[in-house]
């Protein structure tokens, strides 16, 4: 993915910020095709969307309550440079674990190519306001994916998962 182009960060921002607006009401439709079982790449262990499901929930709560969410705080520091805020922002995005790569593989169509975009954009901000500008998009973004897959995941689920008592514990020992 090293042919992407990118010669204005701000065409970055407006691209991820189209992307916001398209899902803001609506259910992302790359979401709706992962829930109904249609994953491209052929995640999920044993031919199944479940672990897919998890690990999405999992992964944008992380990089976008977490991860982006402390570089835009970070980036506020005056002994924080700009440079020293890509660095981080690439080590932990994209240095031995490529998140959106990731992501696309669960399913997000088009986060590969969105996040080699973002990361091209890093190299064309000159001040960390535009660092944070170009960051914050990124981190509305993924906020906003957390957020559908978060109402779209079936947590019903989790009533075979109950919660056991020491008691209950003991007694099932005794069966056994």
């Amino acid at each position: 993915m090293k042919d992407v182009q990118i010669t204005d960060w701000r065409d970055v921002v407006a691209e991820i910020e189209s992307n916001i607006d398209r899902i803001w009401l609506d259910e992302p439709p790359e979401l709706r095709k992962v829930v109904a079982g249609v994953i491209d790449s052929g995640a999920g262990s044993g031919k199944q969307v479940f672990s897919v499901l998890v690990h999405l929930e999992a992964y944008l709560m992380i990089v976008s309550q977490d991860i982006i969410f402390r570089f835009q705080k970070t980036s506020l520091h005056d002994n924080i440079e700009l440079g020293q805020m890509v660095t981080i922002t690439r080590e932990f995005l994209f240095g031995t674990f490529h998140i959106f790569e990731f992501m696309e593989d669960l399913g997000l169509t088009g986060m590969h190519k969105l996040g080699e975009k973002y990361n091209k954009a890093l190299d064309l901000v000159k001040t960390k306001e535009e660092y944070r500008e170009l960051t914050g998009s990124m981190h509305t973004y993924i906020i906003k994916l957390h957020q559908w897959i978060h109402l779209m995941f079936p947590w019903k689920l989790g009533v075979v998962f109950p919660h056991r008592t020491p008691e209950d514990v003991k007694s099932l020992a005794s069966i056994v």
